[in-house]
């Protein structure tokens, strides 16, 4: 009987240890998604400031080409 307790509680303890590394490994894969999604936003937001400051410059320029024209 010794023996047989003695497997059980090494299967529990493997268990255990498992569902844990599960969690981990679950929980680092949500917290990646999220910077990636917060990487993608960002760069979008830079994609879409340096498309503003492109037709700003444009205006300028043409402002200026009238001006000296």
């Amino acid at each position: 009987m010794l023996q047989r307790s003695k497997i059980i509680r090494s299967r529990d303890e493997w268990k255990l240890k498992a569902v844990q590394r599960a969690e981990e490994i679950r929980e680092h894969r949500k917290t990646q998604r999220r910077h990636r999604q917060k990487i993608a936003q960002l760069q979008a937001e830079i994609r879409a400031l340096e498309q503003t400051a492109e037709v700003k410059k444009k205006r300028t320029d043409a402002r200026r080409g009238r001006e000296s024209g």
